[in-house]
């Protein structure tokens, strides 16, 4: 069964078919079940008036007849407020199903970007819908999605580094506070604003050696590239095209293509390029070794091409030790940081599972820093240092944990 309903009378469970009325020609996420409050803010925000909802898909009955209806209210998720405490059961499954989209969303940027490769016509769709999931995820476990940032487990830079750029920008824009449609927006920019690269030869994101600098010239084409490829789809809001063109760009006027400075550059290509640079310093990109997550974040603080200020907004949105990353304690034992501590971000909640003395796994502990004063982190590492294999242990530990 299928009905009309006004964008008012939108409610989660519905599973929407297509848009059917709007105030202007937009792109936005036009068919898929609609499971939290952020998506249809923001479709309210695109000026979305009515949609198709296809009830035999949907998780919720269709409305009664006008003689038949009642005055209950609706029942209406809410998204998880900033200050709500996430219990660790709670918390595990928000793991898991984070891996789950983590999974699905390397397969669909994967299929994105081989669809350039072979000139195939690019299923944006799926991609679009993609960004919402994110932002849908992040703001139900802010924690949950982003522990999967760490994860570097497969040679596919271009797939891990563009999804990895948007959960980051999610991320940033909740902590600011951006309204649900420059969110999407951002989030949705993350994804495409290295697909340039796609088109240029393999070996410049495989090579084991520094580039030269014809490698380097080559390299920054890859932005007039991804304009051109981002002005085949329709409407794309200009959040995305200014931070394809922009995100290179830095305050001091070191960046290209227009060696821009200030405040010729908005906020979200600075923020873009602050997230693009964090995660391309995780990365082990042959030529040079990954850094750890906490060095990562000093790195950007030291570097005059970011602004300061919007740097130190960056670490208090993911944490001075972001979920996911791998510390030592002073127990001499390392762990995996799973919850942050949003009031004392040296104390956040971590999983130990290996002896650095013993040079062996452990029984797995779960402790909360902030509770007890017998151990606490002396520094972060990467987990070459100890030869972990840190996808493996997550999935095979962490989550059945």
């Amino acid at each position: 069964m299928k009905k009309i309903v006004p964008i008012k009378e939108l409610q989660i469970g519905m599973f929407v078919s297509q848009i059917t009325k709007s105030k202007a020609n937009l792109v936005v996420k036009s068919q898929g079940m609609i499971r939290s409050l952020a998506t249809i803010e923001s479709l309210t925000a695109r000026g979305i008036l009515e949609l198709e909802i296809d009830f035999d898909k949907s998780d919720i009955d269709p409305p009664a007849p006008i003689s038949q209806a009642t005055s209950a209210p609706r029942n209406i998720q809410t998204r998880v407020a900033n200050n709500k405490v996430i219990s660790f059961e709670q918390h595990q499954k928000d793991l898991a199903a984070a891996d789950r989209l983590y999974i699905e969303s390397r397969e669909i940027q994967g299929r994105f970007i081989r669809q350039l490769q072979s000139g195939q016509a690019p299923d944006f769709d799926s991609l679009n819908n993609l960004s919402q999931e994110i932002i849908d995820s992040v703001f139900e476990n802010p924690d949950a999605l982003a522990c999967l940032i760490m994860l570097k487990e497969s040679n596919e830079y271009l797939v891990e580094h563009a999804l990895n750029c948007s959960i980051l920008l999610s991320l940033f824009a909740k902590y600011k506070g951006f309204s649900q449609a420059d969110t999407e927006d951002l989030t949705l920019a993350g994804l495409l604003m290295d697909c340039g690269m796609s088109l240029l030869p393999a070996e410049l994101t495989l090579r084991n050696d520094t580039f030269s600098e014809a490698d380097h010239t080559l390299v920054r084409t890859h932005i007039d590239i991804g304009i051109e490829i981002a002005e085949r789809f329709s409407d794309l809001p200009p959040i995305v095209f200014d931070v394809i063109r922009n995100h290179h760009e830095r305050i001091d006027g070191s960046g290209y293509p227009k060696k821009k400075q200030a405040d010729e550059i908005s906020v979200h290509a600075q923020m873009a390029a602050i997230a693009d640079c964090y995660d391309a310093v995780l990365t082990d990109r042959g030529y040079r070794s990954s850094s750890s997550a906490h060095l990562g974040l000093e790195m950007l603080q030291n570097d005059p091409g970011h602004d300061t200020d919007l740097v130190n907004e960056f670490i208090e949105a993911i944490g001075w030790f972001p979920v996911g990353s791998l510390v030592h304690l002073k127990s001499g034992k390392l762990a995996i940081v799973v919850q942050r501590n949003k009031n004392n971000p040296l104390e956040p909640t971590v999983m130990t599972f290996y002896s650095v003395r013993n040079k062996a796994p452990t029984e797995m502990k779960r402790i909360d820093l902030k509770r007890q004063t017998a151990d606490k982190i002396i520094g972060s590492v990467i987990p070459e240092e100890f030869d972990i294999n840190l996808p493996k242990f997550f999935r095979n530990a962490l989550l059945s944990f």
